[in-house]
């Protein structure tokens, strides 16, 4: 049920410029949901471009300390109308005339393949550059409801009936 059973929040720095760098979404706490959904809003991607989206978990909030470990997505279903592969865990998608160009990507993972309690993304491109116009995670299957919504969601409206 949406938004009662639910977190959403608006990750990472905002929109990323041209970059071949790492890109991390912020640490989410995982404690009492068992699911999150990554949505990634891509701007212009170069031709050529690799990107490897790998979810990644540790035991504190943080993206580098101690050294986090990688949330496989080896047993993924992967659709939609470009081909993604899933390579050491992680899904790869290559750049091939404006395929990925103002395109979201959805990575959904459910609490079975995590071990720790802290969740984040990283977004790595091979060759060429990529933009990202957003990054928006849903935390979701929460086991305590009502739950408060992050601070950048400052309204929303559900019907129900």
């Amino acid at each position: 049920m949406l938004l009662s059973d639910q977190v959403v929040t608006s990750l990472g720095s905002g929109a990323v410029a041209d970059t071949t760098s790492e890109t991390l979404t912020g640490v989410e706490d995982m404690a009492g949901f068992d699911g999150i959904r990554y949505i990634v809003s891509l701007g212009d991607v170069d031709a050529a471009a690799v990107l490897t989206f790998q979810p990644k978990e540790n035991t504190a909030s943080s993206t580098s300390s101690p050294t986090p470990t990688a949330v496989s997505l080896a047993a993924a279903t992967v659709g939609g109308t470009v081909t993604g592969v899933v390579t050491t865990g992680a899904l790869v998608i290559t750049e091939s005339n404006g395929n990925l160009d103002n395109k979201t990507i959805i990575i959904d993972i459910l609490k079975s393949p995590m071990s720790k309690r802290y969740q984040f993304l990283s977004i790595t491109a091979a060759t060429e550059s990529y933009e990202v116009v957003s990054i928006i995670t849903e935390k979701y299957n929460t086991r305590s409801v009502p739950v408060s919504q992050a601070s950048v969601v400052v309204t929303h409206a559900k019907r129900t009936g």
